[in-house]
């Protein structure tokens, strides 16, 4: 019987790292695939796709070493089972000799019988080594498998804490969740009640820490809108808006729609508007308040364009989570690190810049902006909103900094953390 989930792997990164490195997103993709496989097989699937994207530079360094010459394009399909052979060997509990026996047969199933004694030999080796020993003969951008731009960007902004960051972009993310406050005791009681260990978040007063990792349409409390997965780092931002009772709050950049539905919690009396510029996008926050029962008004439109699409009609309260580098979240998105590029980083900032200038002018005197981003790149954060400030002499900073990690000019940088929250940078800024 073909091994389907296996195969469904290849599949899947043959177009999120395909030879020419034009991938498509490892999430889009897998969405897919899910609906082909069985639960278990879609587990199998996953676990290799994100394992191979997350692992992609130390597998391809060390296989690169064994190979007298490197297999041609043509030979992509082989390429990418040999990547997943090795992942299975160093990162999963799957027995040694089962991984041996069963990549060789894939390969027969890719029309690639050729490449069966191959795949047999290098597994064979690689089932002499471990995880460390592989890293002890890396680099660290090859051993934390990052891209060398984004290893010497850390190390430049971050240098005391650049190994620990890498390493912890490389870890596997907890399943997080926010709780309905109106509902936060009971769903509470009955994620434990499920034999599930629920940990409380460190910063976040609903934020809860859930293992083992689960279905989460299958916990208690989902279907009724009474929780809804997102880090502890990304659930921070909407605290700090400040908005009075009925108060206009708009929410400038909000696909998929999770902080969307955090603000009609925390303000259920005010007026909430969710803009996207992407149409199909703002579906997702449709959905998103429909499962969670919140009333928002949704525009389509361009946060650096208001003319299009404001009614002149100023809000107390904005909150901007900012297209940006992604870079605090890789652990949740392996595959970013193959398909951001350094230069990606100066149109974004210039994006981010003129997002800012064209908002701010929307909101009423003493009222707040939160300036957000998910990523641990200064420049798009605080070297973002210091600049921002210097440009409006009518902006001041007001950010609360009991929950950052490290120091920053102004405003709150979050690094990745082990089995907590992601990188995350936020500000609030006021009108005088």
């Amino acid at each position: 019987m073909p091994d389907k989930a296996r195969l469904a792997a290849i599949k899947v990164l043959s177009q999120v790292l395909p030879a020419d490195g034009n991938g498509r997103s490892l999430r889009d993709v897998m969405t897919q695939e899910r609906g082909k496989l069985s639960p278990a097989e879609r587990g199998l699937m996953m676990d290799l796709g994100y394992g191979v994207c997350r692992h992609y530079r130390l597998l391809d360094t060390w296989l690169a070493s064994q190979m007298n010459k490197p297999l041609r394009a043509s030979a992509r399909a082989v390429h990418l089972a040999l990547l997943c052979g090795l992942h299975e060997l160093w990162f999963s509990r799957r027995p040694a000799h089962a991984v041996v026996n069963t990549w060789p047969d894939i390969c027969r199933a890719l029309k690639a019988p050729w490449a069966a004694g191959l795949v047999n030999a290098v597994l064979r080796k690689a089932s002499t080594l471990n995880e460390m020993d592989v890293r002890s003969k890396m680099n660290p951008a090859q051993s934390w498998s990052l891209p060398d731009w984004l290893w010497l960007r850390l190390q430049q902004s971050w240098p005391s804490d650049a190994a620990h960051i890498a390493e912890h972009l490389c870890d596997t993310a907890p399943l997080t969740v926010r709780l309905q406050p109106a509902h936060a005791d009971e769903v509470d009681q009955s994620l434990r009640d499920a034999s599930l260990t629920v940990t409380r978040c460190d910063f976040a007063e609903y934020g809860r820490r859930i293992f083992p990792a689960h279905n989460v349409a299958d916990l208690p409390g989902f279907a009724q809108g009474w929780l809804s997965v997102q880090d502890e780092a990304a659930q921070l931002p909407a605290v700090l808006l400040d908005v009075p009772p009925q108060g206009r709050v708009l929410d400038a950049c909000a696909a998929p729609g999770g902080k969307t539905g955090q603000i009609s919690e925390l303000f259920p009396n005010a007026d909430i508007t969710a803009l996207d510029v992407d149409g199909r996008r703002l579906k997702q926050v449709q959905e998103n308040c429909e499962r969670l029962g919140a009333q928002v008004t949704l525009l389509e439109g361009d946060a650096a364009l208001p003319a299009q699409w404001w009614d002149e009609q100023p809000f107390d309260s904005v909150l901007m989570d900012v297209p940006c580098s992604a870079t605090g979240i890789i652990r949740r998105q392996p595959d970013l690190k193959w398909h951001r590029r350094e230069a990606d980083i100066a149109a974004l900032c210039g994006l981010q810049s003129r997002m800012l200038d064209a908002i701010w002018p929307l909101i009423k005197t003493g009222g707040t902006l939160v300036y957000a981003t998910c990523s641990i790149l200064p420049e798009e954060n605080a070297e973002q909103v210091s600049a921002f400030l210097a440009r409006q002499p009518d902006a001041r900073e007001d950010t609360p900094v009991s929950a950052r990690s490290v120091e920053t000019s102004v405003g709150c940088q979050l690094l990745p953390q082990a089995g907590s929250h992601d990188g995350f940078y936020f500000a609030r800024l006021r009108k005088r």
